[in-house]
């Protein structure tokens, strides 16, 4: 369909990526995306692939479903080679779009899962014990119950993000590197006391949650201190996570009485759609609470 050689053009959207200042993880899925699709054209019709027509796409879809990929892997995957194609039509006057016509699986819909209080009490039990990696990882877990940060914001709090006193947390790098403020409950901020008057200082690094030398918690770190304690707290069954932990946060937000654009601004999401997932969830619970606070009933009983 064009002369144009695919690998070029991956080059000069890489270029132009760059100049937009896209966050590292965007362009990183992005590429891979792109890399992806490539490896399967030099496969489809030789060593040098131009850019692709829209059946070579839809292709390229189906041989993603045939390797059992999941739907929501293919969809990512397929957006990015979306924004793609809308580039090169418009940077190098390719007609037609190479993306029309081609669908992108649907992914079915699954409600998070959530711990319940009592599995959250036994989480936050478990992790306490009675030593200097049990005062740090009480306070982990409990930011993540209390402010719902996502688990890359999490490793990159520095000491100075947080003011204990004024019980309040910045997130300077939140999705899209956008900065917002997060706030802390009395238990989180005893937590985080309890951790800063133990914390190495002894460091350049100003990290928050460091090992016992002094460096930063990278990723699998936490992730690996959430399921060591999860495993303590037998909660049998649950798989822990950082993001499962950050869906409990935001649920019981709403249960204990949260309006939903506030907690859109504290988990940082840019659409209120997002957030409303959390509502439903919390359904049963938001029934009961408009029949104490029905506005209607109020004016007719008062």
């Amino acid at each position: 369909m064009s002369t144009l050689s695919l690998a070029d053009a991956i080059g000069s959207y890489r270029l132009h990526c760059r100049v937009l200042g896209l966050a590292p993880r965007t362009t990183e899925t992005y590429f891979y995306a792109l890399e992806s699709l490539r490896s399967f054209l030099v496969a489809y019709e030789g060593a040098d692939p131009s850019i692709p027509s829209s059946a070579q796409l839809r292709a390229f879809v189906a041989s993603m479903l045939d390797r059992s990929l999941s739907r929501a892997t293919i969809r990512i995957r397929m957006r990015a080679i979306k924004t793609f194609c809308a580039f090169v039509v418009r940077e190098f006057s390719v007609d037609p779009n190479p993306f029309a016509g081609v669908v992108i699986p649907r992914v079915p819909f699954e409600m998070p899962q959530v711990l319940s209080n009592e599995e959250i009490h036994q989480l936050l039990r478990a992790a306490k014990t009675d030593s200097w990696y049990g005062t740090r990882n009480h306070a982990l877990i409990a930011v993540f119950l209390d402010t719902g940060l996502r688990l890359s914001e999490l490793i990159s709090l520095d000491v100075d993000d947080v003011d204990i006193a004024r019980m309040v947390i910045r997130v300077r790098n939140g999705k899209g590197s956008k900065e917002r403020y997060v706030y802390a409950g009395r238990s989180l901020a005893r937590a985080l006391r309890e951790w800063s008057d133990i914390r190495p200082f002894a460091q350049a690094d100003l990290a928050l949650f460091t090992t016992h030398d002094g460096r930063r918690l990278d990723k699998r770190n936490v992730a690996r201190i959430v399921e060591r304690a999860a495993a303590r707290a037998d909660l049998r069954g649950r798989r822990v996570h950082p993001h499962l932990l950050r869906h409990s946060f935001a649920t019981s937000f709403i249960r204990n009485g949260g309006d939903p654009f506030s907690l859109q601004r504290i988990l940082g999401h840019s659409d209120i759609k997002t957030t409303m997932i959390y509502v439903n969830l919390a359904g049963a619970d938001l029934a009961m609470a408009h029949a104490k606070a029905s506005p209607l009933d109020h004016l007719v009983t008062h």
